[in-house]
């Protein structure tokens, strides 16, 4: 390729990045539709870890199953099961974690707040959030207040819009409440 071409096309791939909408390159990461995510969670609940097995290992990733000790029911199906189970990706000291994730290391005694398809989640959970009671307030805190100050462009970006917010803000007070009470 001559330098003469080379320059040419380097400045068309110059001007494109320039002219491209930078909320549609942002949009592209996953992390960036969270919120979209939890709304569209048939099941949330709190639990705690009672067991954790090892399904498979490989260099790059464990698959382990967790069961979960139900405590409540935030969205879902009534009665509560007493239990729910959620395969997942972990990562230790052999396997290191993975770029993009999502992996989590659920050790038994564990508190969660679970974002997922069912209680028998053989797919990752959409959203999973593992602490202490306390810990977990905050990171709960932290969620709702965030949603509730989205600008209307924010909210486009989070995949959601206002009824989606007005339905996740009393889901989020909650999980609050339940949380704080001990």
């Amino acid at each position: 390729m001559k330098r003469k071409d080379f320059v040419a096309l380097a400045l068309i791939l110059v001007s494109v990045l320039i002219s491209t909408d930078t909320s549609q390159v942002v949009a592209a990461n996953m992390r960036s539709f969270i919120e979209a995510v939890r709304r569209k969670a048939p099941v949330v609940y709190v639990g705690s870890i009672r067991e954790v097995r090892l399904l498979t290992r490989t260099k790059f990733d464990i698959k382990a199953r967790a069961v979960v000790s139900v405590s409540a029911v935030m969205r879902g199906p009534v009665p509560k099961p007493p239990e729910a189970i959620v395969e997942y990706s972990s990562f230790d000291d052999k396997t290191p974690i993975l770029a993009g994730g999502p992996q989590y290391q659920l050790q038994p005694g564990v508190m969660v707040v679970i974002f997922a398809d069912s209680f028998k989640n053989t797919v990752p959970p959409g959203y999973l959030l593992q602490d202490s009671r306390e810990e977990l307030l905050q990171r709960v805190e932290t969620l709702r207040d965030s949603l509730s100050q989205m600008s209307p462009d924010q909210l486009k970006s989070h995949e959601i819009n206002e009824e989606d917010r007005q339905i996740q803000l009393p889901l989020y007070e909650k999980l609050c409440s339940y949380l704080r009470t001990p």
